[in-house]
């Protein structure tokens, strides 16, 4: 093997250890985040806020009953401010916040987010649903007062409950779509934060005779840096590096 050869090999060697270390980095920090978030709830619950405003939007409070009818002063059955057989706004909300906490799979929780709102409908709030949703008003208040009842529904019905469910599938989708991808930004970004701050360590402990300068700090910054984007490929790149290099050896030696 020539001199240039073996220097390639050396370097290519060093060059996947490095990208492999790197990323070990990246996933060390991926594990110490997972293993805090019992410490520090509120990271579980980031992109949340997102899914709640728009639950909390299809899921608007039925207005009150203008007096107390009968039943000892209490107001009639259905003029309560949620549904009766549903949960109550609150109620929806904690049970999908439960879903996303937990990391059930995003399909799941947009099916049962849509079967909670659908149950929700009642002809108490279907007139501010139906703007909510854009729908035709006094037919979706016709649709909750049938399905109330048990009764079929006719055409024009149908079809308006059709739009009114697609209006809600394409909605929970787009905000449980960018809900997730806040979610998982913040996710890479605090990790990232975690790699630089044990890159910065490992320097220091390196480092024990003093002899730290900017260089050392800028190093151990840009390694912390691209822990994060490399622990996901880093086996996958470390290989494809060697295989090039022991490729490119092959083409030399053929070549002389």
């Amino acid at each position: 093997m020539s001199g240039d050869a073996a220097a390639l090999r050396i370097s290519g060697l060093q060059l996947t250890q490095l990208i492999t270390a790197v990323g070990g980095l990246g996933t060390a920090a991926f594990g110490l985040l997972e293993a805090i978030k019992p410490v520090i709830p509120w990271i579980n619950w980031m992109g949340f806020r997102r899914i709640r405003k728009t639950v909390c939007a299809l899921t608007p409070q039925a207005a009150p009953a203008a007096a107390p009818q009968a039943h000892g002063g209490q107001p009639p059955a259905g003029s309560a401010s949620s549904p009766i057989n549903a949960l109550p706004q609150s109620g929806i909300v904690e049970t999908l916040r439960s879903s996303w906490v937990n990391g059930i799979d995003l399909t799941s929780q947009k099916a049962i987010a849509k079967s909670l709102i659908k149950l929700h409908l009642s002809a108490d709030n279907a007139a501010a649903l139906a703007t909510a949703t854009n729908v035709d008003s006094a037919i979706l208040i016709k649709v909750a007062k049938k399905t109330a009842a048990g009764k079929p529904l006719d055409q024009s019905e149908s079809d308006v409950f059709a739009r009114f469910d697609l209006i809600v599938t394409a909605t929970l989708d787009d905000c449980y779509q960018r809900a997730d991808q806040f979610y998982r930004n913040w996710m890479r970004g605090l990790a990232a934060c975690i790699a630089v701050a044990l890159a910065l360590a490992g320097a220091c402990l390196i480092d024990k005779d003093g002899s730290w300068t900017r260089n050392d700090f800028g190093l151990a910054l840009l390694v912390g840096l691209l822990a994060t984007p490399l622990s996901p490929i880093a086996k996958d790149l470390s290989t494809a590096l060697a295989t090039a290099v022991d490729t490119m050896q092959a083409v030399k030696k053929a070549a002389k």
